[in-house]
């Protein structure tokens, strides 16, 4: 992707729900279209790790992961002005997520975590860990319904040598995983899956599931729910003995999780409580997450891709996803029914 030259942006018009301008292409005037805008400075020796993220994703492009449009670079001071544009998308999960669990709006729920993970699913392909999963970076069109990943400010490539140090302090508190918590040098994209997991118990309950004010507070609410994890578990963690057993002195144990009671006391029905899942989604053991077509093609998911199927506002579910594009995905044909 090259890098466009300054006059073709001009910043003429703000949104009041985002950043945006008029594109110009190629010094002739075409129909205007609403963007974001990203402006990033960094050291002129340090190499800009997002844009090659984001080209990257470019060239395997998604429905479900922002679309970079072009960058421009430039001189600034001592260092490198990035500007990065991408396709505007109105609002984020984060100012929708208390509308859709108060008004319990199921299908857009659904919807939004289908979404989600199937962006997910992308990533590891890439082999792309995004590290910041959280409803802030999540955006979402309220009209079409459909959601994207965005933000890989934090995103890293998987590194190819096991002993590559990748960095414990990555993952916003709410959602990071108890291996980050424990100190894991090395840990693969089920960080994410476990980020998204957490996104998925707050749609439904309204709030965090884990909103701890520190990092042994949060595995204290993490044990809580889920109990906690054995030695086999710390092995696939990547997370030695002695640091669980120093991170834990101070707490109470935990034999069995409690996350069931949390969603018996919504009452939702039967095929719409996602604790079975959940369960699942949020192993301690990240090499026992449930993830890719497996998840994507839980019966959980399966009222979203019956024919005619709408949301809240009456648009149709397939506005944001397609029955061929869920097929794509889980690699089987899809059923519909009326």
């Amino acid at each position: 992707m090259d890098e466009d030259p300054a006059n073709n942006i001009h910043r003429d018009y703000k949104d009041p729900s985002g950043v945006s301008v008029t594109i110009f292409e190629d010094g002739a005037e075409q129909e205007p279209q609403l963007v974001a805008l990203k402006k990033v400075i960094i050291p002129r020796i340090k190499d800009f790790r997002e844009l090659h993220i984001l080209r990257h994703v470019v060239r395997h492009s998604h429905p479900n992961i922002v679309r970079l449009m072009f960058s421009q670079r430039r001189k600034y001071k001592m260092d490198v002005a990035y500007t990065l544009v991408f396709e505007f998308i109105p609002t984020t999960l984060a100012k929708l997520k208390q509308v859709y669990s108060k008004e319990r709006n199921v299908v857009d729920i659904k919807l939004c975590i289908w979404q989600l993970f199937a962006g997910l699913h992308h990533l590891k392909e890439l082999n792309i860990i995004h590290r910041d999963i959280k409803p802030a970076n999540l955006l979402v069109n309220p009209k079409t319904g459909r959601l994207i990943i965005a933000d890989f400010g934090s995103a890293i490539f998987i590194p190819s040598y096991p002993d590559v140090y990748q960095g414990t302090y990555a993952v916003t508190r709410y959602y990071r995983p108890p291996e980050l918590i424990l100190g894991a040098k090395r840990y693969n994209c089920m960080v994410d899956v476990w980020s998204a997991g957490c996104i998925f118990a707050e749609l439904y309950i309204g709030e965090a599931l884990f909103a701890g004010t520190s990092a042994y507070v949060q595995l204290q609410l993490i044990y809580n729910k889920l109990g906690t994890p054995s030695a086999d578990d710390l092995k696939d963690m990547q997370v030695l003995e002695k640091d669980y057993i120093c991170a834990i002195k101070h707490q109470a144990i935990y034999p069995f999780g409690e996350l069931f009671s949390v969603f018996e006391q919504l009452r939702y029905p039967e095929e719409s409580n996602p604790a079975s899942l959940l369960v699942k989604i949020l192993d301690l053991n990240p090499e026992k997450r449930l993830f890719g077509r497996q998840l994507l093609s839980d019966n959980f998911f399966a009222e979203l891709f019956q024919e005619g199927r709408r949301r809240n506002n009456g648009a149709l579910v397939t506005d944001a996803i397609s029955l061929e594009q869920r097929q794509h995905i889980i690699g089987t044909e899809v059923q519909t029914t009326n």
